[in-house]
């Protein structure tokens, strides 16, 4: 009797291959995610601004004005604040673990890690 190979005979070369494909594809759509994220939170920051300038532009007009009625202005800056810079963060976040998809390595960047001084770290310096 003489021997046919199957297909299943074969399948130690199909497998890995297939699975390399499918990590692959997994990988690409994991940096897919998290670059979307990225530009997501980008945008939520560019409007927490713009609505921050609307808000403090709104202040000083209601500050220059001559006739002085009594007004109730809500205006949250501090939430806007830090609701910008908790974005700030998880952009920094997201591009580090993006990073280290594409290339692999544990190791970030030098310069992205860094962030603002306060008033205060910056009085400190220049009282020294």
């Amino acid at each position: 009797m003489e021997y046919i190979p199957s297909m299943y005979a074969f399948g130690f070369l199909f497998f890995p291959l297939f699975t390399l494909k499918l990590l692959y594809y997994l990988v690409l759509a994991e940096r897919e995610r998290i670059a979307e994220d990225i530009l997501t939170n980008k945008q939520l920051i560019i409007d927490y601004d713009r609505t921050r300038n609307t808000n403090r532009e709104a202040l000083n007009k209601l500050k220059k004005e001559k006739d002085k009625k009594k007004v109730w202005v809500n205006l949250d800056q501090e939430s806007l604040e830090s609701g910008i810079s908790s974005l700030r963060e998880t952009v920094k976040e997201k591009m580090a673990e993006l990073e280290k998809l594409e290339t692999g390595d544990d190791k970030i960047s030098k310069g992205f890690k860094l962030r603002g001084m306060s008033s205060n770290e910056l009085y400190n310096i220049t009282n020294e």
